[in-house]
């Protein structure tokens, strides 16, 4: 398995840091790896210690039951198979010291050995070593984990402050669309009594009518809880999610604005879209910044657009990534603001907080993909953003 640098570097670090001495060492005995715990132990340079037999910093006394310990290793070569051993390992000012040793075979030969001291075995240099190294260690992951949930604790509370605005600034246009299926119940009511007032088959239309009120009922209460979903101050949750249904819930928000401005929409969906693993809402969140931005980009009356398009696409440029982009027919975005756009606080609308696309990046990135934007050629603007499927944000060290 090939590794990034980054993730290498962590590795080695992570490897040099442990209390225990690590080493491997091939069929002939020869070291091909070891972590500065064991060096320091043996106060030896680890470079010096590269390609040495293994047998040279073991006591002589010790020689045979080592042998033996590595001849049921081999006896027993299945990969994974492991055996202990207690012996004295010499260092470079010919001190002895008791330690046990754990060593577990590959299927390639290749031997791995952790190395921890015997109780009650003094060797000052080693112990002052291994404590300061994994004092650090811990310091220095306590203080990452620290850093991580308290700049994720502030994320979650800034796009909850977003969510909260978002709906304040749609509550027009939302107060509309909850109207509708409560208009249509009353609607429903009124000519069910009419209805019970006439002959019988007049009252036999009562049950058919009914039934339509109750499913208005049911659109009332899900565009409620909706919201009430979307609003809410709750930790990041990841599940299985279908994108198309989280692209239909943020239309679903925006049609009585889409009506008022007379915008025509269009969804082109990938067949076969694969599920992900995200936070729905948050998707959400994206999604309808971006739904926003294009309809208030061509409603503005100073923008002239006679023709107001917004294209909404959804497919899977690679294996481990979906694409979601929203295209419109505005005025573009001015060459001087490409760059300045995903920068928080900056907006291009007189009122706007500059904070939109900046929450929406944040949470695309950690969910693995990446957020762009450009120029159309025929006019208007493109935004698409990318989500990794197994919802994975990419770790940077």
């Amino acid at each position: 398995m090939r590794l990034s640098s980054g993730l290498r570097q962590r590795f080695e670090t992570l490897f040099d840091a442990s209390p225990l001495g690590l080493f491997t060492h091939d069929t002939n005995e020869q070291i091909v790896e070891v972590n500065l715990t064991l060096a320091n132990l043996l106060q030896v340079k680890r470079s010096q210690l590269i390609g040495q037999h293994i047998g040279k910093y073991i006591a002589p006394e010790d020689h045979a039951h080592f042998i033996r310990h590595l001849t049921w290793l081999r006896d027993n070569n299945k990969n994974g198979a492991s055996a202990h051993c207690t012996i004295s390992l010499i260092t470079s000012q010919q001190m002895q010291v008791k330690v046990q040793m754990k060593s577990t075979i590959q299927t390639t030969g290749m031997i791995h050995g952790r190395i921890s001291l015997q109780e009650n075995t003094s060797h000052p240099q080693c112990l002052a070593e291994l404590a300061k190294s994994h004092a650090k260690l811990r310091k220095e992951i306590s203080g990452r984990e620290l850093l991580e949930e308290q700049s994720r604790q502030h994320q979650e509370k800034l796009a909850h402050v977003a969510r909260l605005n978002t709906m304040g600034e749609m509550a027009a246009g939302l107060a509309h669309e909850i109207n509708q299926p409560l208009t249509a119940i009353s609607s429903y009511v009124r000519s069910c009594l009419r209805l019970l007032e006439g002959d019988e088959t007049k009252r036999a239309q009562v049950p058919g009518i009914l039934e339509q009120a109750c499913n208005q009922a049911q659109r009332a209460a899900n565009i409620i809880r909706h919201l009430r979903d979307f609003v809410s101050k709750s930790a990041s949750h990841r599940e299985t999610t279908e994108l198309g249904n989280v692209i239909q819930l943020a239309v679903s928000m925006m049609r009585t604005e889409f009506h008022t401005h007379n915008i025509i929409l269009n969804i082109e969906t990938l067949a076969n879209m694969p599920l992900i693993t995200a936070d729905a809402i948050q998707v959400e969140q994206v999604v309808l910044n971006l739904l926003r931005n294009a309809s208030e980009a061509m409603s503005d009356p100073q923008n002239h657009c006679d023709t107001r398009h917004l294209n909404i696409v959804l497919d899977q440029p690679t294996t481990t990534h979906v694409r979601i982009s929203v295209s419109d027919t505005g005025p573009g975005i001015p060459l001087d603001d490409m760059k300045k756009i995903p920068t928080p606080f900056f907006s291009t609308k007189a009122n706007g907080m500059g904070l939109g696309l900046a929450i929406s990046r944040t949470i695309v990135e950690d969910h693995g993909g990446k957020l762009t934007h450009k120029t159309n050629r025929e006019g208007g603007a493109t935004f698409m953003f990318t989500l990794a499927i197994d919802g994975k944000a990419i770790t940077h060290h």
